[in-house]
């Protein structure tokens, strides 16, 4: 168990020291993306129960 934390402290110390380059349309880039990426997923979940239980009404 304490060797995943260790790793994953190793790793976000190494996320951070990648950061450096980062800029303003990276950021919008990574945000988009993400929000693009939460919508789509949720869109599935809701296109997946739809089919499941197609009888009720919208």
């Amino acid at each position: 168990m304490w060797i995943y934390v260790l790793l994953a402290t190793f790793m976000t110390f190494d996320f951070a020291a990648a950061s450096s380059g980062f800029d303003f349309g990276d950021t919008l880039a990574l945000i988009l993306g993400l929000i693009i990426a939460f919508i789509g997923f949720f869109a599935c979940m809701g296109a997946y129960a739809r089919s499941r239980n197609p009888s009720q009404p919208l």
